[in-house]
C-alpha cells in the first residue's frame, strides 16, 4: 500500500481551514478551563488543606461559612440578584463541607461514638432542606432574611457540639497516625467537590 503524503496546507479547502482553526481554539478554551477549575479547587480546598488537622480545617470551614452567611443577611433585599449569587456559593460551601464530614469524619465518629453520627446527619438533612428552601424563595421577601435566620442559628448550634464536643473527643481517642490518615482522607473528600 502506498504511503500516504501530508496534505499541504496551500492545497486544504477553506472548510478544512476552519476546522483545524475552530479545533485548535476548543482545545486552548478546554486548557484555560482546565487550569481555572485546579485554580478554584486549589483556592476552595486551600483552608482546609494548610490546616494542621481535620479539626482544625473544618473548624475554619465554619468560620468561613458563618462568615458568608452574615454577608448574605447585610445585603438588602434591594439586591436579589446579589442574594442569589451569596447563596449559591453558601451552597457550595456547605455542599463541600458536609461531604466532607458526611463521607469521612462521621463514619469515623459512628465507628468510636456510634449514635452522634446518625444526630448530626439528620441535622445535615435539615440544613439542606433550609438551603432548598431559601432557593426557592424570592430574594426579595422578608421571609428570606427569617428563613436564613434559622439556617445560621441552626448552622451554629450544629458547629458547636462539633467543634466543642465530638471532633475534640474523635481526634483525641485516635493515635497521630490515624488523625494524619484522616486528615488525608478529608481533604481528598473536599477536593473532589471544590
Amino acid at each position: 500500500m502506498p504511503e500516504e503524503k501530508p496534505v499541504p496546507r496551500s492545497s486544504r479547502s477553506p472548510a478544512a481551514g476552519i476546522i483545524a482553526t475552530t479545533a485548535r481554539s476548543v482545545l486552548v478554551t478546554a486548557g484555560v478551563a482546565a487550569l481555572a477549575n485546579l485554580g478554584r479547587k486549589a483556592l476552595t480546598q486551600a483552608p482546609t488543606a494548610m490546616a494542621r488537622d481535620w479539626c482544625e480545617g473544618l473548624t475554619r470551614e465554619h468560620e468561613a461559612t458563618l462568615a458568608a452567611i452574615d454577608k448574605l443577611m447585610a445585603t438588602s433585599a434591594d439586591h436579589p440578584g446579589s442574594r442569589t449569587m451569596q447563596l449559591n456559593a453558601i451552597k457550595h460551601m456547605i455542599a463541600k463541607h458536609a461531604l466532607q464530614e458526611e463521607n469521612v469524619i462521621y463514619p469515623m465518629i459512628a465507628r468510636e461514638a456510634g449514635d452522634a453520627a446518625g444526630e448530626l446527619n439528620k441535622e445535615h438533612g435539615e440544613v439542606k432542606a433550609m438551603l432548598f428552601e431559601l432557593t426557592r424563595m424570592d430574594k426579595t421577601d422578608p421571609a428570606f432574611a427569617t428563613t436564613l435566620a434559622q439556617l445560621r442559628g441552626a448552622l451554629e448550634e450544629h458547629m458547636r457540639e462539633e467543634e466543642d464536643v465530638l471532633f475534640p473527643a474523635l481526634r483525641e481517642r485516635l493515635s497521630d497516625d490515624e488523625n494524619r490518615k484522616l486528615t488525608r482522607a478529608m481533604n481528598m473528600a473536599g477536593v473532589m467537590v471544590a
